[in-house]
């Protein structure tokens, strides 16, 4: 890898140049992330992961594996449980799930799964996950360290696209450009006092649930927007998921309808999430 220096005076040129920032960039958000060995934090208490999972039976192994071998999890199982919500699946979704954790059920909408979960819980701490997503080791000794500080109601984390290195530079660089990353909440990527969850509302529930679009602005940021008023909203950039090219396409309306996959397709009919 050639530096900055080198770049411009050997003149690798702008090419040479954004492959070194993108490179850099990508190393100081996952080199933490992915050090099985750093130093785990006992959690600040009881901590709910909360999984909500329709048809998702292709993905959800690696999700679960990925949550239940995180270091913090294995140092400290005591202080927590995993919950997945099987909102209503038709595949296997559910049995799957069964052999790794307790599965409860809620009828469609993926806000009511959220929801029921979240109201079964035990913890005191609430760990929004994804049931297609993958969790480095270190993920999520990361995120609840923040939970020290009791001013903290919430934090966010950012998502990678798993795919080419075209999505691989995309995700990087949107994280790395977007202002609000420290007033959102990452729907497969966050963490929020489950206190805090109840005393501002929880969620609008009564939002249109097959939208993809109006699910992501409840959950991601009218939410995030009522917890400020009560607290502060971390954001550790260096806890990234990973998430599939799937769901990182879906939060964008012109690439549904311009995907001719079956999952676009159910999305736009509003059969799934």
């Amino acid at each position: 890898m050639v530096s900055v220096t080198e770049a411009i005076v050997t003149g690798a040129g702008a090419t040479s140049l954004f492959s070194y920032f993108t490179n850099k960039l990508y190393g100081n958000m996952t080199d933490s992330v992915y050090n099985r060995r750093a130093r785990v934090h006992k959690p600040a208490g009881i901590v709910s992961i909360v999984i909500p999972a329709f048809n998702e039976e292709d993905y959800i192994v690696t999700t679960l594996r990925s949550i239940l071998s995180q270091n913090i999890i294995l140092k400290h199982p005591d202080y927590f449980e995993c919950i997945v919500v099987n909102n209503d699946s038709t595949d296997r979704t559910s049995q799957i799930a069964k052999q790794y954790c307790q599965v409860i059920y809620a009828p469609r909408g993926k806000l009511n799964a959220r929801h029921t979960g979240i109201k079964h819980a035990v913890g005191d701490i609430i760990v929004a996950c994804d049931a297609d997503c993958y969790y480095p080791p270190n993920w999520l000794n990361l995120i609840l360290k923040h939970f020290y500080d009791p001013e903290v109601v919430a934090v966010n984390a950012p998502y990678l696209l798993q795919g080419n290195m075209l999505h691989k530079i995309a995700s990087v660089w949107r994280t790395s450009l977007q202002p609000n990353l420290h007033n959102k909440l990452n729907g497969a990527c966050s963490a929020f006092r489950k206190e805090a969850y109840f005393k501002v509302g929880g969620f609008d529930l009564s939002i249109d649930q097959l939208n993809a679009e109006e699910i992501m602005i409840e959950e991601e940021v009218v939410f995030a927007g009522k917890l400020r008023y009560i607290g502060k909203i971390t954001f550790e950039l260096r806890a990234p998921c990973f998430t599939t090219w799937r769901s990182g396409g879906r939060r964008t309306v012109i690439e549904q309808r311009l995907s001719k996959s079956k999952y676009y397709q159910e999305v736009a009919r509003g059969e799934r999430f």
